[in-house]
């Protein structure tokens, strides 16, 4: 908070923070329709407002930069929210070593550096950034859901927004920010600076403060714009898969791939909101999905900002329904980009390529959302916890020593330390949207396996000795059930303790892999785990979130049970694929309908497989199975989710015989 006390001014004439971004100062808007409860509608509103660093002005710069000589400190600029220094090479940007102005004394040259690439400074605008956030009320409660155009943010940051828009707007109860984990967008997290160290990240901070605080009123003024937006409407929700001619790259990368590379731990799913007044207009359409957008960071087109492919996706719904259309990231750890079948124009990390794969799904959203059900009205609410996890990665230590993730404030024993830190302050949360829609909200990006569980157990991996996490997603109680990615903080990739393996030196742990294959003990690829805090904060995290979902209102009928599943062959396995069957350990059988029994053994029950979100499937198993359902002869469901991690004796079946 003390940075954003300190560049105020400043920015208020660089880039007219105040006055443009309607939040310091702004009189509460009146909303007699938020002033009572309501018994038939949900409040929605909606907004979006705009990121891009400000171009720069020799008038505002002399203003916001009073103590920086122009005569001396005379280096081309891109932008207004830079520091002033001096071009001693000529080369027409700042470069490490250069004589710079130091304006906020905190020993390091601030400006606007791409995310896409260490030491690459932001040159060019393709597509505007945005921040879009939509608003949902009961009439008593009112949280506010924003998605940014960021690689991430810290909780630091998110709290200084938070107490910006809650202090102009009291009515809304809770704001959830989402990085969309954009790279091709400023670097908000600070491992893009200069100089690089070995081409992976920088040796200062890639942090610009006063972008920062200029994000910082942005991001809450989309907030106070969303919330007076509300009116009375209804919710529509829908889940559908992407069109054939889609794919999502995968990193192949354990636990989300087998050692083929072949994707087995996936989160396939679109899901879809819409709302929409009682007058019949569109609101806002959000579209929820498991995948990076680093088509444009990691192309060609380095130093060019853009939104990338979920800009065109946004741009394609808000052309189809008006309103405000959102991109918000999901589960997306080792979920790479979408692209079409066949590739356009040069292929991948191409503005074409961006633009073919943002509308192909806003095609298959446009085409799932006439079939989206109308949600009953009922509670908003939002339920969080505030916990430390420990920071075991060896980089990120060190990065943070460095202060190369700002103002992010480390622990030791529960006590704040500055940058020097054992323990991390994150937070996790839980959203309620009436009784048919949950959104988890992690800080991080969170791997599918961890969740929405995986089909790989304790003496498969080299990390078996440590406990499987438990699956939130699993007990909510929710019909749609969606995951916020990158939720309310940053704390890079998150595993189930058990997946996490690195190359020696970057933690202080046994389960280590080869520093020239990146495999592990067992022969698993990974690559990914320099870029998470630790071993630790995944499962550590899923628990709190499992806890939050019982605090809240469990799913009365699910039951997590050790079993495996059963194919027609009769073998057993911990991949769903093919089922039609579950084995429990406690030895109950239950088939699917149609097989009538396994040579001599008969099942005991039969129903329906079920998906990690608890939905009925028809026939055999698909890698999103997690369970299965059987129904009373009085039409009472009970779900039994399998936990496959657990080892088992191993005994098949014989054949199945239908009937």
């Amino acid at each position: 908070m003390a940075r954003a006390k300190a560049h105020l001014a400043v920015l208020a004439t660089v880039a007219g923070v105040v006055a443009s971004a309607g939040v310091a100062g702004a009189r509460p808007a009146s909303h007699p329709a938020t002033s009572r409860p309501s018994t038939h509608h949900f409040l929605v509103g909606a907004a979006r407002i705009d990121i891009t660093p400000p171009t720069f002005n020799a008038h505002d710069s002399a203003t916001a930069f009073p103590n920086c000589p122009s005569a001396i400190f005379d280096g081309p600029r891109r932008w207004d929210l830079e520091e002033p220094y001096t071009d001693t090479n000529g080369d027409g940007r700042y470069t490490f070593g250069e004589p710079f102005c130091d304006a906020n004394g905190n020993t390091r040259w601030d400006g606007i550096w791409d995310s896409g690439g260490v030491n690459m400074p932001a040159t060019s605008v393709h597509d505007r950034l945005h921040a879009r956030a939509f608003a949902i009320g009961d009439g008593a409660h009112t949280i506010v859901i924003a998605s940014v155009t960021a690689q991430g943010l810290f909780n630091n940051d998110i709290a200084v927004m938070r107490e910006l828009a809650q202090r102009e707007r009291p009515g809304i109860g809770a704001l959830v920010v989402s990085a969309n984990h954009n790279e091709s967008s400023p670097d908000t997290i600070g491992i893009y600076g200069t100089p690089s160290v070995g081409g992976d990240f920088g040796a200062r901070s890639g942090q610009d403060a006063y972008y920062l605080t200029y994000l910082e009123h942005r991001v809450a003024a989309v907030a106070v714009r969303a919330y007076d937006a509300m009116r009375p409407g209804f919710v529509t929700a829908e889940t559908t898969r992407l069109p054939h001619r889609v794919t999502i790259n995968l990193s192949n990368n354990f636990p989300t791939t087998d050692d083929k590379g072949h994707g087995v731990a996936l989160d396939p799913q679109l899901r879809l909101l819409q709302a929409v007044t009682t007058g019949g207009r569109i609101v806002f359409t959000v579209a929820n999905l498991a995948a990076h957008n680093q088509e444009i960071g990691h192309g060609p087109n380095h130093g060019a900002l853009s939104e990338d492919w979920p800009g065109y996706l946004q741009r394609r719904l808000d052309a189809r329904y008006g309103g405000v259309s959102i991109f918000l990231v999901g589960d997306n750890g080792s979920i790479e980009d979408p692209i079409t079948t066949p590739t356009v124009g040069t292929g991948e990390g191409s503005f074409a390529q961006a633009r073919a794969s943002g509308r192909a799904i806003a095609g298959a959203a446009i085409r799932a959302l006439p079939d989206a059900h109308r949600l009953p009205y009922g509670r908003v609410g939002f339920s969080s916890r505030s916990f430390d996890v420990p920071l075991q990665n060896n980089l990120f230590v060190a990065a943070a020593a460095a202060s190369l993730f700002g103002n992010r404030t480390g622990y030791v024993a529960t006590t704040s330390t500055g940058p020097l830190a054992l323990d991390l302050r994150t937070e996790a949360g839980l959203v309620d949207l009436g009784p048919q829609v949950q959104m988890l909200v992690w800080p991080g990006e969170a791997f599918p396996a961890l969740a929405l569980g995986s089909p790989w157990g304790a003496d498969q991996v080299s990390c078996g000795g440590r406990p499987n996490p438990s699956v939130p997603t699993w007990l909510e109680h929710a019909r749609y059930r969606f995951q916020i990615g990158l939720g309310d903080d940053m704390l890079g990739y998150l595993l189930p303790a058990w997946a996490w393996a690195t190359e020696p030196g970057t933690a202080t742990t046994t389960c280590m892999t080869d520093e020239n294959t990146d495999k592990d003990s067992k022969g698993h690829q990974h690559k990914l785990e320099d870029e998470s805090v630790g071993y630790s904060a995944g499962s550590i995290i899923a628990n709190h979130l499992t806890g939050l979902v019982k605090a809240d209102h469990p799913d009365p009928t699910a039951r997590v049970r050790a079993g495996r599943y059963v194919r027609v062959d009769g073998s057993v396995s911990r991949n769903p694929r093919s089922a039609v069957a579950v084995h429990f350990a406690d030895g109950r059988l239950i088939a699917i309908r149609g097989v009538r029994s396994f040579g001599h053994v008969t099942p005991d029950l039969h129903g329906r497989l079920i998906t990690y979100t608890g939905r009925a499937q028809s026939g055999r198993g698909t890698l999103s199975t997690r369970g299965i359902e059987v129904a009373s002869r009085h039409g009472a469901v009970h779900r039994y989710y399998v936990d496959v991690f657990p080892n088992l004796p191993e005994r098949s079946l014989p054949p199945a015989t239908r009937g």
